[in-house]
């Protein structure tokens, strides 16, 4: 896990839910949920009300290099 982002960072683009990393990458809720639980894939936050959030910039690499590969 990462630090914890300003408050205002969570309102702009650079910061996605679980279901759009799902629906960009078509893994499974239940799968992200899997990665987080082992501690693999990709990196996320945890806020203290239990929301998670993903940097856009890391699924977007994470798109890029599946492209490439």
């Amino acid at each position: 896990m990462s630090q914890l982002p300003a408050p205002q960072a969570l309102r702009t683009d650079e910061w996605m839910t679980p279901r759009e990393v799902s629906t960009a990458t078509h893994y499974a809720l239940q799968t992200l949920a899997n990665n987080r639980s082992l501690g693999i894939g990709l990196p996320y936050i945890k806020l203290p009300t239990g929301r998670i959030w993903y940097r856009r910039a890391d699924v977007e690499a994470l798109l890029s290099g599946a492209a490439a590969a």
